[in-house]
């Protein structure tokens, strides 16, 4: 079955102001004032390539965050089904430095209290809570990709503050990016013209190419009485496991989570190496040695350093202890440039996210200490510039 991802847009823009009385940060202004909104939505998907659209049926909420987290612009619960794909569903959820998303049975979640990591938003890597699926689609982040329109002169955009659609009066904003001297997308924003709320989007990314894709959405704003979407007062950990019993009963990876690992074995893996081989073990194996597991990605800032600082605290122990390098990537090159020549006792291995699942690795890097019975003792998530120093303390408990 082919799933859709839809991609974040982007807008941005050249100013073409066509009512002075009217200036065009009043949009994302009202957006980003919004402090509850619920709402439905469909969204329909048509590429050329396509026998059918792709349907997606939405329900929409946000609320106001915490006093004091600067992690989100809202609190938010975001459900969809693909109308015409059996019926496939998932739900986006984040509140007070907690994340959870569920797609394709498989239930996801991240803690801040635990690990910030995923959390923070590093060169062109988003944090988690910003790349759920359709979060663009809720007023306070649109508010921020309406900024960047006024910011970005790739773009222009005409403004038109009372016009008719359909027999109805909106406000709109069309905005089309320009690259290279051809139009790669063109964007129409529908809003009310009291509330400033979104009514409908109209989307053509790279129009008259063979990749052409259209994206029409489409709000509705229920009518109470009728409809139980503004029942969710506030989004807890508590409301979202009586909304979703059976996914968390089901699917919940928490009793996977990497914090659970210590005292139980390492899960069994077979990866390749960088070398062209393959190291496999079963999860009733031993190591030749105390073993440090790292599970990383190659690509991160700091993951030289963070190789270099493990590899000093193995060189200080006073007993000899292996290190599996497992990158979540595939690119050799990257890995190798990362992690430099290998060493004696070293293993390099790649495309290790099958193992991180079997872990409770959300985001790398992960240390799991085993011991040479293969039980897992200690886990360190995330890098600090204390980590040669933690990994010896934890190890020196370990019998050579």
């Amino acid at each position: 079955m082919r799933y859709i991802v839809i991609p974040l847009f982007a807008l941005a823009a050249s100013l073409c102001v066509t009512a002075a009385t009217f200036p065009m940060t009043k949009i994302p202004a009202a957006l980003e004032n919004t402090e509850r909104y619920d709402a439905n939505a469909r969204l329909t998907v048509s590429m050329p390539q396509l026998d059918e659209d792709v349907v997606y049926r939405l329900t929409l909420h946000s609320r106001s965050v915490t006093i004091g987290d600067t992690l989100s612009p809202c609190d938010y619960l975001i459900d969809w089904l693909i109308e015409n794909h059996d019926g496939a569903a998932g739900f986006s959820a984040y509140y007070n430095g907690n994340h959870y998303r569920y797609s394709g049975e498989r239930l996801q979640e991240y803690h801040a209290a635990d690990d910030p990591t995923p959390f923070i938003s590093e060169g062109k890597r988003k944090s988690v809570q910003e790349t759920a699926q359709f979060i663009n689609l809720l007023p306070r982040f649109m508010s921020e990709e309406l900024n960047d329109i006024l910011r970005n002169p790739d773009y222009t955009v005409a403004l038109h503050p009372d016009t008719l659609i359909d027999g109805r009066r909106l406000t709109v904003l069309d905005a089309t990016l320009t690259i290279g001297g051809s139009v790669a997308k063109e964007v129409e924003y529908a809003f009310t013209p009291d509330t400033l709320m979104p009514v409908r989007i109209r989307m053509e990314n790279n129009p008259g190419s063979i990749s052409e894709q259209s994206i029409a959405i489409d709000y509705c704003i229920p009518d109470e009485s009728q409809s139980d979407i503004t029942a969710l007062n506030v989004i807890t950990e508590e409301n979202l496991m009586n909304r979703y019993p059976d996914i968390f009963e089901k699917f919940r990876q928490s009793n996977f989570r990497i914090e659970n690992l210590p005292g139980n074995r390492l899960p069994g893996f077979a990866l390749p190496t960088t070398t062209g081989e393959r190291y496999s073990r079963r999860t009733a194996d031993g190591f030749h040695a105390p073993t440090l597991i790292v599970i990383l990605d190659a690509e991160t800032a700091f993951t030289p350093q963070l190789i270099a600082s493990l590899r000093s605290a193995i060189d200080r122990l006073p007993y000899e202890a292996d290190i599996i390098w497992a990158f979540t990537g595939n690119h050799t090159d990257t890995i190798e440039q990362a992690a430099g020549r290998i060493r004696m006792g070293e293993h390099m291995l790649m495309g290790a996210g099958p193992l991180a699942r079997n872990c409770g690795v959300t985001v790398p890097p992960a240390v799991i200490i085993a011991d040479k019975d293969g039980m897992v003792t200690d886990v360190l998530i995330g890098y600090n510039k204390d980590m040669d120093s933690d990994v010896i303390q934890k190890m020196a408990l370990l019998k050579p």
